[in-house]
């Protein structure tokens, strides 16, 4: 049905573009971002005559005149159909094009229409105005408390209103905005200190005794899903709630998927592992479904200091048990590694690509799981763990997506518990991923992140499309927040998650499916 008027009769004006080609190459731009690049010529030519009073074959003779003054980079593709790559447009966007149902082109620098958002009639939009909300900035700058006196606002359609605003705010001042705020948040927790350097290995503090223990027994939850609950010592290497994506002010907490015949979900069965002492526990699943975050929300809720350091094969056993060096005296001294620190402090360690691990750092960790004990042979020590020290690996599965990840020898698996994660099912993985975008403003709708998490499904049962995990969705919804359409946002991440023998262009015609 068509929305704006244009002529579809004048001639072709050769100094100037006309305005059905300004009309036009605006309408194209915005098809460009949505398609997430390469927009069929067709289309537009169907789009516009459906949204403008101009015929098929002006619209054809206005692409073939922008093509031939750059005004459109059009490629031939397969099949030799015509393809529009980039669009320079004519000129402001034309105001006819805000009136459009489902375009989302902002138009010159009247006072912002807040009836583009959910519950705002034009009788509402007319109370914001009066009472001097004129741009989408300010509203979104305004707390519920600030919008009571508009006619039938509620407290949660406010918060609903000035939190849609958001979207409409440029993104590059948006993001400036949360930018600012991050370092003022910095300086003020770390006493105006730009760079805070603390070398955990210089640390030589314990963790906190378990609050059952304590004089606060009686009014602090001992435990965490069956994991000791320690007290806070103030150890400079606790994990902090400002280190997780916030909802509602709190850390969001991991969603679960069950672990196959035990019934019992990731979080609980971690837990649990972790409260059965330092037995050696292996987490197995794909990259981007978890496990390190599950790994240290648990740590948090508990008190606890994690360390991790990633498995290499150029690692050897002094990176994680210590290493003689010389002081500032020229004294021969121990340097204590990660795991040596853990042990006598009572940190977890989790050690990331398990699979890697170099002989000679797995004889150390089957001994403290076989024995109790770690012995450091270059210092002469041998340490019993502090009861709260935990060894964790985590690793990828051996299949054919993981080419490097050799599966443990039998010997070796024996000596961990094993527990298994996989991607969420697509209701929780929908949940978390819009808590956390979502969290403090709406940077995409749920609808869209449903959209998504569909197209990842599809690429993690494909075997020769690249896979997309939870974490490239998070990084998509990244893309989205500065600019990009889904479509576009999801090709790329597409492409940053193919393998070398992989093309991410299999996947765009799914894309354009969703």
């Amino acid at each position: 049905m068509s929305s704006a008027t244009a002529t579809s009769d004048a001639e072709p004006n050769t100094d100037a573009p006309s305005d059905e080609q300004r009309l036009l190459s605006h309408l194209a731009k915005h098809l460009v971002r949505e398609m997430g690049g390469n927009l069929p010529v067709e289309t537009l030519h169907l789009r516009a005559t459906d949204y403008f009073d101009i015929e098929a074959e002006a619209v054809q003779d206005l692409t073939e005149e922008g093509g031939e003054a750059d005004i459109y980079q059009i490629e031939r593709g397969d099949g030799n159909a015509q393809r529009i790559t980039a669009v320079d447009p004519v000129g402001e966007a034309p105001d006819v094009l805000g009136d459009i149902a489902g375009l989302d082109i902002e138009t010159g620098d009247e006072p912002a229409d807040f009836t583009q958002l959910d519950s705002v009639a034009e009788s509402m939009a007319g109370s914001l105005h009066d009472a001097g909300f004129d741009s989408y900035g300010a509203l979104h700058a305004a707390t519920p408390n600030d919008l009571t006196d508009i006619p039938t606002m509620t407290q949660s359609k406010a918060q609903l209103v000035i939190d849609q605003a958001g979207q409409h705010i440029p993104t590059e001042k948006m993001l400036a905005s949360e930018a600012l705020e991050r370092y003022q948040n910095h300086l003020d927790e770390y006493n105006g200190q730009r760079a805070v350097v603390q070398d955990i290995v210089e640390i030589s503090q314990d963790v906190g005794d378990p609050v059952a223990l304590g004089p606060t027994a009686s009014s602090t939850e001992p435990d965490y899903e069956g994991f000791l609950v320690l007290e806070d010592t103030g150890h400079p290497h606790l994990v902090q709630a400002n280190e997780f994506p916030q909802h509602d002010g709190k850390p969001v907490k991991p969603k679960t998927k069950e672990v196959e015949h035990v019934g019992l979900n990731t979080l609980e069965a971690t837990a649990q592992k972790l409260a059965r002492g330092n037995m050696g526990l292996r987490l197995i699943g794909p990259h981007g479904c978890g496990k390190n975050y599950l790994l240290r929300y648990l740590h948090w809720k508990t008190n606890r200091v994690l360390v991790s350091v990633d498995a290499d094969s150029s690692m050897v056993a002094q990176d994680v048990l210590g290493i003689s060096t010389v002081n500032e005296n020229r004294v021969s001294v121990f340097r204590d590694g990660l795991l040596t620190k853990a042990m006598k402090h009572g940190y977890s360690i989790v050690i990331n690509e398990g699979n890697v691990v170099p002989a000679g750092v797995m004889m150390a960790l089957q001994k403290i799981l076989n024995q109790n004990v770690l012995t450091v042979k270059e210092s002469g020590e041998e340490i019993v763990p502090h009861p709260a020290a935990r060894v964790i690996i985590t690793m990828n599965p051996p299949t054919r997506e993981y080419r490097d990840s050799e599966p443990l020898n039998a010997a070796t698996r024996d000596r961990f518990q094993t527990i298994y994660f996989d991607y969420l099912d697509d209701d929780e993985e929908i949940a978390l991923l819009d808590q956390i975008a979502n969290g403090d403003r709406l940077r995409v709708k749920r609808d869209d992140i449903k959209r998504m998490v569909e197209f990842a499904d599809a690429t993690r049962d494909n075997k020769t499309w690249p896979t997309v995990s939870t974490r490239k969705l998070e990084h998509a919804i990244d893309w989205i927040d500065e600019g990009a359409s889904v479509r576009g946002a999801l090709k790329h991440v597409a492409k940053a998650s193919a393998e070398p023998h992989q093309n991410p262009a299999d996947t765009h015609e799914k894309i354009e499916d969703i």
